[in-house]
């Protein structure tokens, strides 16, 4: 019984599928098409085949009219779609099927931008998506597509922006950052002490330098004086530390006579110069730090210590906009630090150290390969100190040796300079030679010995010849 009724069933279903074919009932359902019409505006279909008659779902999207065979117009009423059902007469049982989008008027949208982009053969797309208007394609460069975006967000605040900027603009920025420094000072101070058995005294000139030494006689009846024994007794500072010291002594039964002339010119430069350079994608953030982390310990709660890192050395910062005709937009930020031991602070036992910082951040426009002075400096200090016994120190020659007299003097150059540049990556013909490829550091022992060498004799060059490739 069941295997009567199992082939009862099969032959029913291969029936089925023989007497229906897929074409068949693909020929029974409409094909959907697209239409499109903006707001008070028509748009007139033309056909070969007559119309039988149109039918609209929503009246309220769009109205339609039927006009001579074979024609018919839409007008768009309001932003919306709805379904457009059209009958042939010579195919009544089959009608067609478009589904119809209304949308805003874009034209004056579309001529606009197509004044901003002249003699662009691709200029963006402008169609509408539900209720916003998208914007979409490549532009020649950034100020295009900020003149299309302004211009776009007048028809719509909220419009999708699918636009971009054609080419990989890639920008290299060359920092020359130099400081030179110079000081200079002069010092002189007397220092005259003496004693017999009557009087012990003299005028001393003290400062961070201690004692400055002793003469005295081997006579023990005499007291040993100690230059420096009388800190703070006279009204003069010797110079500091470095000084030069001319003494002498006269030493008899009498009298016990010791003297010490300090004197000290002393001259300094420091230079400072470093040339980063880095490489970033237009619109993209890039930075470079050359020298290094020190921790500094920061109080916490209870009594607790952690540790954060501070960075000190070169570092930059830059982000790089290219924009129309090889104008480069940049923010730069450059800073040269380095751990200052004078400016160290100590607390509850702990060494805190201290930076000298020199910090420039601005925001730069310049053309390709232009160089711009983005900070500078010129200081100059002058202090000078007098100390002397009244009166005495102002005889003129002679006052000198009662008066003690410093001067100093500080300079400071520094200057900043910006490049630049459109790069592109190199070829592998291109690459140039790393520093010490061609150094051979194992020398023999000859080299190594007798001649103090640490590579072999001609293996090291100057530096690698031939295009590096790096500029446009």
């Amino acid at each position: 019984m069941n295997k009567l009724m199992m082939a009862a069933m099969l032959g029913v279903g291969l029936a089925f599928s023989v007497g229906v074919s897929p074409d068949a009932y693909a020929q029974d359902v409409p094909r959907t098409q697209w239409l499109e019409v903006e707001v008070g505006q028509s748009s007139i279909q033309k056909s070969s085949r007559p119309f039988a008659r149109v039918l609209i779902s929503d009246p309220d999207v769009a109205e339609i009219k039927l006009l001579e065979q074979g024609q018919f117009s839409i007008r768009g009423i309001s932003v919306g779609s709805t379904d457009l059902w059209v009958w042939y007469r010579d195919d009544p049982e089959h009608p067609e099927v478009f589904e119809l989008s209304v949308h805003r008027d874009l034209s004056d949208l579309v001529r606009r931008v197509a004044e901003i982009t002249p003699g662009d053969t691709s200029p963006p797309r402008i169609y509408p998506m539900e209720d916003r208007i998208v914007v979409e394609g490549a532009v020649s460069d950034l100020i295009t597509l900020e003149r299309i975006a302004a211009v776009s967000e007048v028809y719509d605040e909220q419009f999708v922006n699918l636009m971009s900027v054609r080419g990989d603009h890639q920008v290299q920025l060359e920092v020359v950052f130099a400081e030179v420094s110079r000081t200079a000072m002069r010092e002189m101070g007397l220092s005259v002490m003496g004693n017999n058995e009557v009087v012990n005294g003299g005028l001393v000139s003290s400062g961070a330098s201690g004692d400055r030494g002793y003469v005295s006689s081997n006579d023990a009846r005499y007291t040993r004086i100690q230059m420096g024994e009388l800190i703070n007794g006279g009204v003069t500072q010797t110079v500091g530390n470095g000084g030069f010291a001319l003494m002498g002594a006269i030493v008899s039964d009498a009298v016990d006579l010791q003297a010490a002339l300090s004197v000290l010119e002393q001259h300094g430069i420091t230079k400072i110069l470093a040339e980063p350079k880095i490489v970033a994608l237009s619109g993209q953030q890039a930075e470079f730090l050359a020298g290094g982390e020190i921790p500094i310990p920061v109080s916490q709660s209870n009594n607790g210590i952690t540790l954060e890192f501070k960075e000190y050395g070169v570092k930059l910062v830059f982000v790089p906009t290219v924009l129309g005709d090889e104008v480069i937009d940049m923010r730069t930020y450059v800073e040269v630090s380095e751990i200052d031991a004078a400016t160290s602070t100590r607390i509850t036992g702990i060494e805190i150290p201290g930076f000298i910082s020199r910090k420039a951040e601005s925001h730069l426009r310049m053309s390709n390969g232009m160089t711009f002075a983005m900070a500078g400096m010129l200081s100059e200090s002058t202090r000078y100190t007098k100390a002397q016994i009244p009166i005495l120190g102002d005889i003129p020659i002679l006052g000198a040796a009662f008066r003690y007299t410093k001067h100093e003097r500080d300079e400071t150059e520094l200057m900043i300079f910006v490049t630049p540049r459109l790069v592109r990556p190199m070829a592998p013909g291109e690459v140039p030679l790393y520093p010490g490829a061609t150094e051979d550091n194992n020398p023999n022992d000859f080299e190594l010995f007798l001649l103090g060498m640490d590579h072999k004799a001609g293996s090291r060059t100057a530096e690698p010849t031939g295009n590096h490739g790096m500029e446009r």
